[in-house]
């Protein structure tokens, strides 16, 4: 191919040789190997505390583990304790960080983003030797500047409820609220600091889990008046465009005390409780389908745990090993098989989709901008760069087709349409890609939960966005301070990967 394979090029070399065979490349960590069709599990570094009940989610590229209730001191062993702790997990170096605890101590919350705050909702709290007593306290978390805001109450007290963001609003859905089950579904508009009630939720139940796919949201499984042996199976799902929950196929297994994460559009559940033991069961929801298949078990099983997805794998945190007040520190993490959406397709992938890629990345290289090789900022690059290009060239979501248009448009004027051509029938450009990154600038695409969900459905978030947009940024300040264009270095770079010559061109290299 006319490429030297040194260094980052050698495992852009194995894509390549890949794709032009024809095999699928998806795995951003294993170039040469996808995940089996059952996903895979992984241990990674513990908690810093045991604990179970609480809650976890993603914002700013790391996992916060939220409340929950810890291990009672000696002599008080009937009473577990209610935390305040805030703990956050960072991917990139398989560590933890202590934050700003909560302002109160709570278990059992909802938990979600939208944008770049994180916000906690309902729970239990303490009330004399009472630690069920249900909250309506709300709460948002700046993670810049680790700090905590109360916001309005939520209007119905409860706890063991899920919460979700859908349309850039958090739906905080069932619980119990000290007498019974509530059918609650409360929508907090961050937008305008105020709550709003949608239709109640068909099937009253807590320890439910809910997830949110194709702009539609699940509530799944969960239990009755907080006893585990009336464990449910029931999925119902809210359709924000007509404003009505319906059924849909139910939870294979049975269970509460259960977390969900979402990617690629498919729902993953795991984890779980029953008067009989916990459950490591993780069981994947095709939406498309309406059908479940079973996954590869967690390795360790837990119920009240919390879970987070980031750059495609579901991370599963803490939760306890036996029913009840059980405690544990564990962090385990979930690759799912390859998803046709995401991949090169199916189908033969072009030699110029993977000689751009190539190309971009050697560019990087010549600017002395790369992260170390095999390191987890390498594979998030890697990740991030190909993951955007397929979803700008595949992608059916109007909006993205929109601001991918719009940022070449508003880069290169008359010649956008063109340029809109060109990168679907060959991918990134030096000269593309500058122009999202530029555009992104001025209209980050973090901003639009219609953007993020379409991209979110490819695998990619918005860490993901800015470390390809700073690499990119850094990459061309360095080759300007040589006296170098960073075009002209991806013009010669380009011709030197697959698809990068002209007939006439590689004719000429083998006389």
């Amino acid at each position: 191919m006319g490429v030297v394979a040194q260094g980052w090029l050698r495992p852009l070399v194995v894509i390549a040789m890949a794709a032009v065979m024809g095999t699928i490349v998806t795995d951003h960590l294993v170039f040469a190997q996808a995940p089996p069709p059952e996903g895979t599990w992984q241990t990674l570094a513990p908690a810093p505390t045991r604990r179970t009940e609480g809650s976890a989610a993603t914002v700013g590229g790391k996992i916060y583990v939220v409340g929950g209730l810890t291990e009672p001191p000696l002599g008080n062993l009937m009473n577990p304790v209610v935390s305040d702790l805030v703990q956050a997990y960072d991917p990139a170096t398989d560590s933890w960080m202590p934050k700003s605890p909560l302002p109160r101590p709570l278990h059992h919350v909802g938990i979600a983003t939208v944008g770049n705050d994180l916000y906690v909702v309902g729970g239990f709290t303490s009330s004399l030797l009472n630690i069920w007593k249900p909250s309506a306290h709300a709460f948002r978390f700046n993670p810049d500047l680790n700090q905590w805001a109360e916001i309005p109450p939520m209007p119905t007290a409860r706890g063991a409820l899920a919460m979700a963001e859908l349309g850039g609003k958090l739906f905080a859905i069932g619980g119990y609220d000290g007498v019974a089950n509530s059918a609650a579904v409360e929508v907090f508009d961050p937008s305008s600091n105020t709550w709003s009630t949608r239709p109640s939720l068909p099937t009253p139940r807590d320890h439910l889990t809910v997830a949110v796919s194709r702009s539609r949201l699940y509530a799944i499984g969960g239990r009755l008046n907080r006893d585990p042996a009336e464990n449910l199976s029931v999925v119902e799902v809210y359709d924000p465009f007509i404003n009505q929950w319906s059924k849909v196929a139910g939870l294979p297994t049975a269970r509460s005390g259960i977390a969900a994460g979402v990617i690629q559009g498919q729902i993953y559940v795991v984890g779980g409780e029953s008067p009989r033991g916990t459950f490591r069961e993780t069981e994947a929801y095709n939406p498309e389908t309406d059908k479940w298949i079973t996954m590869a078990p967690m390795p360790t099983k837990r119920h009240g745990l919390g879970v987070a997805v980031l750059s495609g794998r579901l991370y599963t945190l803490t939760g306890g090993p036996q029913p009840g007040a059980t405690f544990s520190d564990v962090n385990e993490v979930f690759t799912p098989p390859t998803q046709q959406t995401v991949s090169f397709e199916t189908r033969r992938a072009s030699a110029k989709h993977v000689g751009t890629i190539m190309a971009m990345l050697a560019t990087f290289q010549d600017a002395g901008v790369l992260p170390p090789e095999t390191t987890p900022e390498a594979n998030r690059l890697i990740h991030a760069i190909i993951q955007y290009q397929i979803a700008f060239m595949k992608s059916g979501s109007p909006a993205v087709k929109h601001y991918l248009t719009s940022a070449l448009s508003a880069k290169m004027g008359d010649g956008g349409p063109q340029a809109v051509e060109q990168f679907h029938k060959e991918g990134w450009t030096s000269r593309s890609l500058e122009a999202v990154v530029e555009f992104a600038a001025a209209r980050p695409p973090w901003e639009r939960a219609d953007l993020m969900e379409a991209f979110g459905e490819f695998n990619v978030s918005r860490p993901d966005f800015e470390l390809l947009s700073q690499t990119y940024v850094k990459a061309r300040s360095q080759l300007s301070v040589r006296g170098q264009n960073i075009h002209a270095v991806y013009g010669t770079r380009r011709k030197e990967m697959p698809g990068g010559r002209t007939r006439e061109e590689r004719y000429q290299r083998t006389e």
